[in-house]
């Protein structure tokens, strides 16, 4: 029997080289103060944010900034958005940035329409009240948080990464322009990259997939797999493509959410501050095993499908091999990571049940001990 679902999504996507020059057009009669949430030095130093503020201006809207948004961003940075939202009186917000940026914004979204703290809306609370509008333009092609219902940020009370989700978060616009990514350095297009191939392996390999999640992270692998690594050499066709494929991978996982990947990858962005997708990719070669031990017709269909059963390592193999191309680590101990510190990792991994729930197998300490030992 076919896996059922239903299918809404909200969110306006204008795809295209220059959309965003749509920024102005697609802001009318969203209001007339916009809080414009960027990174700390990206959107000022090639003239983004300057070029945002004319294109708003123009159309009569008051346009302020908040560049504050770090990596990884934490729930003091929501806050202190939500407090200059407050401060302008902000309508909207155009969130222009990686999913860090875009995260924070969804984030000081809820809680500046909706009021309280960012701690009264966190995980297992869904958020479906209506928002204020956000318009989402993305600079990196890896998270999809244009177009997913999720914000991850780091709690730095109990240094966990925490989510609010909902369907409320959901962009009201994603303005998606490959031009822009031509500033993206190399490592941030190798992590970001491995972020959106994170998202499309896991989505596959979810109990809650479904035929319509499962058409979208297949796409998005095969795109991935074919431009991922000339888009860490710069090229812009296919950076342009690998913005596309992490837009995909974003509405596969709004069904599916992330499982094993991002469960035992998160503990290495914590602890060691490694790029997101990054240390996604290092747990993936580990996880496949057990999708092809516990699931082996997902896993034989995943590489048929995408015309690679002739891999003799699988889908380890394959994983392997991505990382290799794009040159990331090969194990956790070239990350500095001790052996005896991996009762720790563990530790931090099991925590996150809210992902390790999705896996299509029940997945047990002795399952997440011997992964982190694979990939060590």
């Amino acid at each position: 029997m076919m896996q059922g679902f239903t299918h809404w999504h909200p969110t306006r996507v204008v795809f295209s080289r220059g959309a965003l020059n749509e920024l102005g057009r697609v802001s009318e009669g969203l209001g007339k103060r916009a809080l414009i949430v960027t990174g700390r030095t990206f959107a000022v130093k090639h003239g983004y944010l300057d070029l945002m503020r004319k294109l708003l201006e123009e159309k009569g809207v008051e346009a302020y900034s908040f560049p504050q948004v770090e990596p990884n961003p934490t729930l003091s940075t929501v806050k202190k958005c939500v407090e200059e939202a407050e401060r302008v009186s902000a309508d909207f917000f155009v969130a222009f940035g990686g999913g860090s940026v875009i995260d924070t914004a969804k984030a000081a979204n809820v809680v500046y329409t909706l009021g309280g703290s960012v701690e009264d809306y966190l995980y297992p609370k869904t958020v479906e009240a209506s928002l204020r509008p956000l318009i989402a333009i993305p600079t990196t092609h890896g998270t999809g948080s244009e177009v997913t219902k999720y914000s991850v940020l780091v709690d730095e009370r109990t240094k966990m990464k925490v989510t609010v989700s909902g369907s409320a978060l959901y962009p009201t616009v994603a303005l998606m322009d490959p031009q822009v990514l031509v500033h993206l350095p190399r490592d941030q297009a190798a992590a970001t990259g491995l972020d959106a191939l994170s998202h499309a392996v896991e989505a596959f390999f979810s109990k809650r997939a479904n035929p319509f999640s499962d058409m979208l992270a297949l796409e998005a692998t095969r795109i991935i797999l074919e431009n991922l690594p000339c888009a860490v050499e710069g090229v812009l066709d296919c950076r342009e493509w690998m913005l596309y494929a992490s837009m995909l991978a974003g509405y596969a996982i709004n069904f599916t959410g992330t499982n094993v990947g991002h469960g035992l990858g998160y503990p290495l962005t914590t602890r060691l501050n490694l790029p997101h997708g990054l240390a996604n990719a290092m747990i993936l070669p580990g996880a496949a095993l057990y999708y092809e031990a516990l699931v082996p017709e997902r896993a034989r269909r995943f590489l048929s499908s995408l015309g690679l059963s002739y891999y003799p390592g699988g889908l380890r193999e394959l994983l392997e091999r991505v990382k290799l191309a794009v040159r990331a680590p090969a194990r956790l101990r070239d990350l500095g990571v001790r052996k005896e510190e991996l009762g720790e990792y563990v530790e931090d991994a099991l925590r996150y049940q809210r992902n390790l729930q999705n896996a299509p197998f029940s997945v047990e300490r002795e399952h997440v001990v011997r992964i982190f030992e694979e990939v060590y």
